[in-house]
């Protein structure tokens, strides 16, 4: 028998013996018992008074004892994150936490009066502390009823506006319920933002102008973007399942999602009409615990490349005048000169009108005293290729017009078409992310650029053009830097 059984048994086992010895002097004294009965009888008495204040000492240490352990019950309780709540079996409060009456200050009158549950939701109700349940009031009760200490998964609620609350129930043996309630704002709060966060992320893939296709970790298309679609003519229910080597030619049957990785490369592929597509392809991993996915982005040059055909046709018939820059490969100021020309009086002519981007890398000088110049050359030239992928119409041309200042002449563009390309621009370069940690402006390279727009005259001078993008590229300067400033009037 263990110790606390023995101490529990033995006040009965003595009090039994005590009525046994009491029994028996009470026999002897009956039948006429020996002179020594008396002092049997004051020897039993007092056995009897040390058993009962044994006994009650017992008692007040076990009394003690019990209170001691309900004292740290009910401690260990009120220090839990979460509430606590316990129902008897006619669903009225009995015993509850301090966390309970945290979350509900306003409950705090019928949780000391032990109300019933339904008593206490009625309250809540007419309170409206239950924003889900607003107008619905007794359809929301009498669910409410229903579920109560039967669901399989714990109730989210939404409490107090910004506090969401996990609340569990189980029903005990005697047929109370005993409820716990966890706040989980933080976790809903974080799911809303990153609910809304994809959100707009999918708004982005739909409005992005380059084509954008989600392959699983083998190459097969999962997601395709409305750009996509357009750009090689096939629906996203048509690309789905598909894989990537039936869009692309050169070799992309043979490659994995991963082994293009990296810098972007420019591949060939059809329409779904035959036309030829020049395309620069982009890989970026997404791994996670739980997930494995490519992204590629695609990119179309289609046209940038016929133009470059067509201005290599130029070059060779102009090799001999230079008219090309020998750095960065676009038409040097001679060229530009002569196209301003033309285009001046073309747009005369046509009455189209004749838009010029002067386009300057803000803090250069800052860029070669950091990098050095050959570094700065580099720069140039990835600037200029930049500017050029972002023109994407025949008869327009990209020169450099002096130290790190460019100019793009845009012909048959106004000045809303011209802001477009001026954009396109900056969001290209800030997107190449060329490192430019001397700029007071930003960690990276940046651009400032001067839009103007015109329709030729012949009695104007084209010069005139050009003297009113140089004002906007002052502004753009003046004005902070890595930005466009548009010059509005057209004459």
């Amino acid at each position: 028998m263990s110790r606390f059984a023995l101490a529990r048994t033995w006040p009965t086992l003595a009090f039994a013996l005590l009525l046994l010895g009491q029994a028996a002097a009470l026999a002897l004294s009956l039948g006429g018992g020996a002179g020594w009965l008396p002092w049997l009888l004051t020897g039993l008495l007092a056995l009897s008074s040390l058993l009962a204040l044994a006994t009650l000492s017992t008692l007040r240490r076990a009394r003690a004892k019990a209170e001691r352990a309900q004292r740290t019950l009910e401690e260990a309780i009120d220090a839990l994150p979460a509430s606590v709540e316990i129902y008897d079996e006619t669903d009225r409060l009995v015993a509850f936490n301090q966390r309970l009456v945290e979350i509900y200050p306003h409950m705090l009158r019928e949780f000391q009066r032990r109300a019933g549950f339904e008593d206490m939701v009625r309250a809540s109700l007419a309170r409206q502390g239950i924003p889900e349940a607003i107008g619905r009031e007794e359809e929301w009760l009498a669910e409410r009823k229903r579920q109560r200490g039967r669901q399989s998964a714990p109730l989210l609620q939404n409490v107090h506006d910004e506090i969401w609350l996990r609340v569990f129930e189980r029903r005990t043996p005697s047929g109370g319920i005993v409820g716990v309630r966890l706040d989980v704002s933080d976790l809903i709060h974080e799911q809303q933002r990153l609910a809304a966060s994809q959100a707009h992320l999918h708004a982005i893939i739909q409005s992005a102008m380059n084509g954008i296709l989600t392959l699983d970790a083998e190459g097969h298309v999962l997601e395709v973007n409305p750009s996509c679609e357009q750009l090689f003519g096939f629906s996203a229910a048509e690309l789905q399942g598909g894989h990537l080597s039936m869009l692309f030619s050169g070799g992309l049957s043979e490659l994995a999602p991963q082994s293009l990785l990296g810098q972007p490369r420019e591949v060939s592929a059809r329409h779904r009409s035959g036309e030829e597509l020049s395309l620069q392809l982009t890989m970026a991993e997404v791994r996670t615990a739980t997930t494995h996915l490519f992204v590629c982005i695609v990119t179309d040059f289609s046209e940038r490349k016929r133009q470059e055909l067509r201005l290599k046709r130029a070059n060779e018939l102009l090799a001999r005048q230079s008219t090309t820059d020998g750095l960065t490969g676009v038409g040097n100021r001679r060229l530009f000169d002569q196209a301003l020309q033309q285009e001046w009086l073309r747009s005369a002519r046509s009455g189209q009108p004749l838009a010029i981007l002067l386009v300057d890398i803000d803090h250069f000088k800052q860029y070669n005293d950091r990098y050095g110049h050959v570094a700065g050359d580099d720069a140039l030239r990835r600037v200029a290729t930049l500017l050029r992928s972002c023109v994407g119409r025949g008869g327009e041309s990209v020169c450099r017009y002096g130290g790190e200042e460019f100019v793009v002449l845009l012909v048959d563009t106004d000045l809303a078409g011209a802001q477009v390309v001026a954009q396109r621009c900056l969001d290209s370069l800030r997107l190449a992310a060329i490192e430019h940690e001397a700029s007071p402006v930003r960690p990276t390279l940046s651009l400032s650029i001067g839009v103007a727009a015109r329709l030729g005259h012949s009695q104007v001078a084209a010069q005139s053009l050009l003297e009113a993008a140089d004002a906007a590229l002052y502004k753009a300067k003046q004005g902070g830097r890595a930005r466009m400033v548009c010059e509005a009037r057209i004459a």
